[in-house]
């Protein structure tokens, strides 16, 4: 059965929410602060909202994606809106921290609003598809949106009611691009450094996921079971291709920030007795 939905904020992602939910059947409300953005659903959205009052009265479920919580929290104050959304979900894709996350949820419930926490983890042109979307929040809140959600995503990742889950999923992701990218980088100025090309190091790279993702998987059950025994590659392993990595650096005169950065925490590792354990073992120095 379809659904009434607001969604506020038309940016691209907002967009291809409210396109998707369209699709699905679904009636759709729609504002943004630039109007012109609304243009493109004027013929398929039930009502593009003069105001935001407007917009999160005119249904039940309201699905907010701006630039980020502090934007949401402005939105809300500026504009008198706890009292409109008292007993109605509305759930946020906006970008955040967990605290920020458990901060809209403190101040929304005082009206009772039913607060759903999501992170997008993909690119607006997949969301309808596949986008790998994660959320937390009040398990019954959930339920009673679950279908609304599938149709942004056949990958919905429910985290349970601790209501920083999808943010911590987020940031954590983003934390292992950022450090892999810095890892490339470093691995295509030692490419530099002998003349070979940095797009065959991309081709090899490519060729190594499927071994990757098996690996991955690996390491996260080692992590989640907080168990580091028969390693596939162990601390000591790595640490004598870490020792290689610099004397590139050294004898080339490669900038070796990164590389030494990481070599601090394994030396460290192996002076603790982690050396015959799972790389990721290292966990256990950085908890501290």
């Amino acid at each position: 059965m379809a659904t009434e939905i607001s969604i506020i904020g038309l940016g691209a992602m907002g967009h291809a929410i409210a396109q998707a939910l369209i699709n699905a059947g679904h009636s759709v409300i729609v504002w943004n602060r630039t109007a012109i953005r609304m243009q493109a659903f004027h013929d398929s959205a039930k009502m593009c909202a003069s105001g935001v009052r407007e917009a999160a009265s005119a249904s039940d479920v309201i699905i907010v994606c701006i630039d980020d919580y502090d934007a949401t929290l402005a939105l809300i104050e500026a504009n008198n809106l706890k009292e409109l959304l008292r007993d109605k979900v509305l759930v946020q894709f906006s970008t955040g921290t967990p605290e920020e996350a458990r901060n809209i949820e403190t101040v929304l419930k005082d009206c009772n609003v039913n607060y759903i926490d999501g992170a997008i983890l993909a690119y607006p042109r997949e969301i309808g598809h596949d986008a790998l979307i994660a959320v937390s929040g009040e398990k019954s809140a959930y339920a009673g949106i679950e279908k609304i959600l599938a149709a942004l995503s056949s990958d919905i990742r429910y985290l349970g009611e601790a209501i920083g889950g999808a943010a911590a999923l987020d940031i954590a992701v983003m934390s292992y691009y950022i450090l892999t990218h810095l890892g490339l980088i470093h691995a295509a100025l030692i490419c530099e450094s002998e003349d070979v090309r940095r797009d065959m190091l991309a081709s090899v790279l490519i060729d190594s996921l499927p071994s990757d993702i098996e690996e991955i998987r690996n390491l996260g059950q080692a992590l989640q079971n907080n168990k580091f025994e028969n390693p596939g590659a162990s601390v000591n392993v790595y640490s004598n291709i870490l020792d290689r990595v610099l004397s590139q650096a050294q004898d080339k005169d490669i900038n070796s920030n990164i590389p030494e950065f990481a070599n601090q925490i394994y030396k460290k590792g192996i002076a603790e007795g982690l050396g015959d354990q799972e790389v990721v073992s290292l966990i256990k120095l950085l908890r501290r």
